[in-house]
């Protein structure tokens, strides 16, 4: 690896000053181009912070100690990894050498630590490498897999239990006291860990690309509007399942990959702004998520369940990305925007990396906000009129509308029109519950989607109206109108 002790030190004093400069404006600093300040950054923070639990650092560290002699290029051919990505690593170890010779403590290793003997006389033993581990305990005290991996401070974010094993028996021995026979349970619990390489691949994809959103996010100020605007324009394209591959041969004609996602998204959200055009529109409210994309991991949903896909996971998170922020700059042309993602069943985490995108890339945009809240159930007070949302797999209709009063107390308060909006089954319904408590009662609207059937589902005869919606509330009078796009 190339070292420039003179660049490093300007770096460093640099950093010190401010230990938040990100790569490029270190770059500008320096006169450097960017993948070598982002190697000078690292250093820097290898110096400060020690080692990174990185996946990807954990394995140059391992080769690096083990063959000190090995550079860049015979690192990246033995990990299969870039010359530049080992590099970047290679410049964190050197920096944590200085960081470990100062006296400073050593990161702790993302290996679970072996933990003190429990006070029960139990036997615990952990054997294995970076990539697996196999856990066994034998005792009294320890009785679950979470009481297991809690007690030997195993990270759950970086370990995932692939199978186990528990046993459990009892032991006698005679009471010195009464001379009878006491009993106590022994319990044998095994595990074997898996590294969640493809979850940290991930996310450390993400924080990149995060890292560049927030850089490259446009400054633009809020666009004039019209004073007199008064109402809320809801756009709900549901259930878009963006990746999905249907074949016309197995659906009956209804096919569907990523550009007919994309063509069908993009004509019905100017058919609902064309319907509704001559309404006057204070704010637009845009759910995203409920199933946006197609899988967790570009084989499957988050509960495993394998999926007909039309491109890798990557390349359909990316495309998703950019038809939103199309889809939004234009709403943004109409007038302010706020985004809501809602957790569907089929993205997994993926939505919430979506979410941060948007939040990342409109960080500098004044008249747009996106909610990208880790919780399930999301609500939205506009004037008198309070709507919930979520994708509608877990809870039961029926909850829905104490649900809405005690999770959001002041909404239902400040409120007199209530609805809760749900996606999922892919067709439109409507549902009215009245509380015991509430004559005004709580509206359940199940939205349609504009995915068509897979296989599986055509196969099963599962045929809904292909359809979009956008809904309009006035500030007093609740929903008054209603507007329905259909392709077919």
């Amino acid at each position: 690896m190339e070292q420039n002790d003179s660049l490093y030190e300007r770096a460093r004093q640099i950093l010190q000053g401010d230990p938040g400069m990100g790569k490029k404006r270190l770059a500008d600093h320096l006169g450097v181009r960017t993948p070598t300040s982002r190697r000078l950054l690292h250093r820097f923070r290898g110096e400060t912070q020690g080692h990174s639990n990185d996946p990807a650092y954990q394995k140059v560290r391992v080769l690096k100690d083990a063959h000190p002699e090995l550079g860049a290029g015979r690192i990246a051919d033995q990990l299969r990894i870039t010359v530049d990505h080992a590099m970047m690593h290679l410049a964190r170890w050197l920096g944590a050498q200085s960081h470990q010779a100062s006296g400073s403590p050593p990161s702790p290793s993302a290996l679970p630590a072996e933990p003190t003997a429990p006070a029960d006389g139990a036997e615990l033993q952990i054997s294995g490498n970076d990539e697996s581990q196999a856990m066994s305990y034998r005792g009294s005290r320890i009785k679950t897999i979470e009481d297991l991996l809690a007690f030997s401070k195993t990270d759950t974010k970086i370990w995932e239990v692939e199978k186990h094993v528990i046993n459990k028996w009892e032991v006698g021995a005679k009471d010195p006291l009464s001379g009878g026979i006491l009993t106590e349970p022994l319990y044998q619990l095994k595990l074997w860990l898996r590294r969640k390489v493809a979850e940290q691949r991930l996310q450390a994809v993400m924080e990149g690309l995060l890292e560049q959103f927030r850089q490259a996010a446009p400054i633009r100020p809020a666009l004039p509007r019209r004073p007199d605007a008064k109402g809320l324009l809801e756009i709900s394209i549901m259930d878009h399942h963006l990746g999905k591959y249907c074949a016309s041969a197995e659906t009956r004609g209804m096919a569907y990959d990523c550009e007919i996602s994309e063509r069908l998204f993009i004509t019905a959200l100017e058919d609902l702004l064309h319907k509704s055009a001559n309404l006057s529109v204070e704010k637009i409210l845009m759910v995203c998520g409920n199933d946006y994309l197609n899988t967790a991991d570009g084989h499957g949903t988050q509960r495993n369940t394998i999926q007909d896909e039309d491109r890798r996971y990557h390349e359909t998170f990316l495309r998703g990305r950019q038809l939103l922020v199309r889809a939004i700059d234009r709403l943004r042309e109409v007038a302010p925007v706020e985004v809501v993602m809602v957790t569907g069943n089929h993205e997994g985490q993926r939505l919430y990396y979506l979410g941060s995108a948007l939040e990342s890339w409109y960080r500098n945009t004044r008249d747009v906000v996106v909610d990208n809240r880790p919780a399930q159930r999301k609500y939205f007070l506009h004037h008198r009129n309070l709507i919930g949302f979520t994708h509608g797999d877990n809870e039961k209709h029926f909850d829905l509308p104490l649900l809405l009063a005690t999770e959001n107390p002041d909404g239902w308060a400040a409120s007199r029109h209530r609805e809760f909006h749900l996606g999922h089954f892919h067709s439109r319904k409507l549902k009215m519950f009245v509380p015991s408590f509430d004559r005004t009662g709580v509206l359940v609207r199940i939205l349609p989607s504009l995915c068509p059937p897979d296989a599986w589902h055509a196969a099963m005869g599962y045929r809904s109206r292909l359809s979009a919606e956008a809904l309009y509330f006035d500030p007093e009078e609740g929903c008054v109108a209603n507007f329905i796009h259909s392709p077919n």
